[in-house]
């Protein structure tokens, strides 16, 4: 299928990103526009739908011009996006204010209502899923009590890669992956909850039709073929959240594969073949983009951004590169400095918007290398955590593959390998999400016969395996209880802080 060509999407919270493969998953063009996070009051995290579209149109139109492919090459476009993101329409499909995304922690009271109407176990046992400031439950409830003009004027309630599908089709609708990471979708039965929309007075004629993740949505409206290259009517597949597009580009489709990656958050994705919660509403359960499959999620939110705290407001003039290097002069547990990366709140375990980002064990022979190294162990021992639980729940995970941004240093590498006690291994795939949008978009026009057929023609693994050094694991197991037993003494003084 030499002329044949498929596009994939990832409207991240930094950046878009757009790809061109070929069925086989050579990258044939590739293109990226940044953007960034509104701020207008502290803890609040905006951005403006039409930056998405605009990103999107700008990186289609030069990742066809980089892939230097004619326009009827390409057989479709598949879309991957940020999560948990509310995007709120009037009658005539336009945006009625900026966008509150996955980051945003004013709904901090509306979880908390939730809980107390709800209670924690129902409402799992209803989505399989925690609530969290920055989902679109909590932030339909801040509206309707904040901004009842826009909550009153609202038709549709959309996430953000289906707002850019809905603007490049004209359809509007939604997909299970995304749809159950809004805490408003029956994550086991692949449909909106019925018994908590009831229970909290919600009306679900503004939430979306739900359709298959590989499903055609639509095809490119004119204006949009025009504005990008491609042609009119080119197929565009629903798609999938960000997480479950780059396990799909990683080739995490199946249990016993587990992907752990640290980027800006941090992710634990373990593929289960049935629904399965965690009672004390801990751990995510979303919706896999195979119909038959669903996954759990570890999530904690500042685990890059943990580092890049440390680059920008620390150790400020030094790159990336050379803090990892410092920290790998320094012997694991960094002389018994723990870093607490907590800088957002904290989601997977501690569901605490409230948490903050702590240093403990601080002596006079500490310096910098030591902090480097106490902030990338932190990041890796909060993940732990998570895995601790999935392993609770019955995950068994043979290989587990790296990925995100911090797969391109050996030290994160090694930690992560001594800290889970388990062997690492890595794909070839660069832009996973993207990729897994346009993988996704093959299966969805017959291009690949499903999900793993097109891994096992596009996912290459690299030769090399990072392997756990048995001392440093059994070190970071005696370690990894100190740790434990920081955030619960330091929680009321986080919340305390809070008053």
């Amino acid at each position: 299928m030499a002329d044949v060509a498929l596009m994939g999407l990832d409207i991240g919270t930094s950046s878009t990103k757009t790809v061109v493969i070929s069925p086989d998953g050579v990258l044939l063009g590739m293109a990226a526009q940044e953007y960034a996070v509104e701020t207008p009051h502290p803890g609040w995290a905006e951005q403006n739908p039409e930056t998405w579209l605009s990103a999107a149109l700008d990186t289609m139109r030069r990742a066809l011009a980089v892939a230097n492919i004619p326009a009827e090459q390409v057989q479709a476009v598949g879309l991957s996006g940020q999560m948990h993101g509310t995007v709120c329409l009037d009658a005539r499909g336009l945006p009625l204010r900026p966008a509150i995304i996955w980051a945003d922690q004013r709904s901090a009271a509306q979880v908390a209502d939730v809980y107390a109407r709800v209670g924690r176990e129902q409402l799992a046992a209803w989505t399989a899923n925690p609530l969290a400031t920055g989902f679109m439950l909590a932030t339909w409830l801040w509206l309707r009590e904040h901004e009842l003009d826009v909550a009153i004027a609202t038709a549709h309630l959309l996430l953000p890669k289906d707002y850019v599908r809905y603007r490049l089709t004209g359809e509007i609708g939604t997909e299970p992956s995304d749809a159950s990471s809004t805490s408003l979708f029956d994550t086991a039965n692949r449909c909106w909850s019925t018994a908590l929309l009831d229970a909290l007075g919600l009306d679900a004629r503004v939430l979306p039709p739900v359709a298959a993740s590989a499903a055609i949505a639509g095809g490119l409206l004119p204006e949009i073929a025009a504005a990008t290259g491609l042609r009119p009517g080119t197929p565009v597949i629903y798609g999938g959240s960000d997480q479950a597009m780059q396990a799909v580009g990683h080739g995490v489709v199946a249990p016993g594969v587990l992907s752990s990656t640290i980027g800006t958050g941090g992710q634990l994705f373990a593929p289960v073949a049935r629904p399965v919660y965690d009672p004390q509403a801990r751990l995510h359960c979303f919706c896999h983009v195979m119909p038959d499959m669903w996954h759990l999620e570890a999530a904690m939110l500042a685990a890059g951004l943990s580092l890049k705290w440390l680059r920008d407001s620390v150790l400020s003039g030094l790159t990336y590169q050379e803090i990892a290097d410092a920290a790998a002069t320094v012997v694991p547990g960094a002389e018994g400095l723990f870093f607490l990366p907590y800088l957002a709140g904290e989601r997977t375990p501690h569901m605490d918007p409230r948490a903050r980002g702590s240093f403990v064990g601080l002596t006079l022979r500490h310096g910098r290398a030591h902090i480097a190294r106490a902030v990338m162990e932190g990041v890796v021992f909060a993940m732990r955590q998570g895995l601790a639980l999935m392993l609770d729940l019955g995950v068994t995970p043979e290989r587990i593959i790296a990925s995100g941004g911090a797969a391109q240093h050996p030290l994160w590498l090694k930690v992560q390998a001594d800290m889970f006690n388990r062997p690492l291994y890595q794909t070839r795939t660069l832009e996973a999400s993207a990729v897994g949008a346009a993988l996704l978009a093959g299966v969805g026009t017959g291009i690949y016969a499903d999900v793993a057929d097109a891994v096992g023609q596009a996912v290459r693994y690299s030769e090399t395996v990072i392997t756990p050094d048995p001392d440093n694991a059994a070190h970071y197991v005696t370690l990894a209880g100190t740790f434990a037993a920081l955030y619960p003494a330091l929680a009321p003084t986080y919340h305390a802080l809070w008053k």
